[in-house]
């Protein structure tokens, strides 16, 4: 089975109702001014002036439509944030293959500002787990990109990360995810020069090997010029000593 939080039939309602108001603010905005968009959570740090001119309200994309615990995908609004879309995929031993450090990033977020984590040294950047994609662009059009050979929107597909809404705002995704384990074993291993922990990290990320274990997760950390750590992460089934 498949984590469905509403039947396909609501679901696609609801969706194509938050589309049609979107798409209305969108063109019947002011012309040649800023588009904000209005969300519940934002994880820009720098200040930005107070403006009413084309406001986006995008709050309604934030569903996990489905988890699909075979193919080992996920189909989620764009403005879902990484900590509901875990919650969702967790229950069927499934975890998004990149997820960020702040749990109220948005996957949408995270595929146009191309965010990088502990996970990335094996399986890139967020977009790069990314299947199929509804772009809202700047006419008020929703493309729908795949980066397949027959995809006539192939090149937004791929120009898209990065691109820092730009291009459009992603308000549904399809995505890859990967099997987890219930925990995560942690090692903190400290270097006294930033050349050495470089030397460690390109070594720990060409194998993925740490004393005999996987390496799932490697992020580092620097205090000082002489006290810097890198953090080896590993899941595991059990707890040390057998504890659950």
């Amino acid at each position: 089975m498949s984590f469905t939080p509403n039947t396909t039939y609501s679901w696609q309602i609801g969706y194509q109702a938050a589309l049609d108001r979107v798409r209305f603010q969108l063109t019947h905005a002011p012309k040649n001014s800023p588009v904000h968009l209005v969300k519940k959570t934002s994880n820009l740090f720098r200040d930005r002036a107070a403006t009413q001119a084309n406001r986006l309200d995008v709050r309604s994309f934030r569903s996990v439509f489905q988890v699909n615990p075979v193919n080992h995908t996920a189909e989620v609004d764009g403005m879902t944030t990484y900590e509901d879309l875990v919650a969702a995929t967790l229950p069927y031993g499934l975890m998004p293959l990149c997820v960020p450090q702040l749990r109220t990033i948005t996957l949408g977020g995270a595929v146009t500002g191309l965010g990088i984590e502990s996970a990335s040294f094996r399986n890139g950047t967020p977009h790069e787990s990314v299947l199929e994609m509804n772009i809202l662009t700047g006419t008020g059009d929703i493309i729908t990109a795949s980066g397949q050979e027959n995809d006539p929107h192939q090149d937004l597909f791929y120009s898209f990360p990065n691109s820092y809404g730009s291009l459009g705002y992603a308000l549904r995704l399809k995505i890859d995810l990967e099997p987890t384990k219930p925990f995560v074993h942690i090692t903190h291993l400290r270097f006294d020069s930033a050349a050495a922990l470089t030397v460690a990290m390109k070594d720990l990320s060409a194998s993925a090997m740490f004393n005999d274990s996987p390496v799932h997760f490697l992020d580092g950390t620097v205090f000082s010029p002489t006290e810097q750590y890198l953090t080896v992460g590993t899941m595991i089934d059990a707890l040390p000593g057998g504890k659950t």
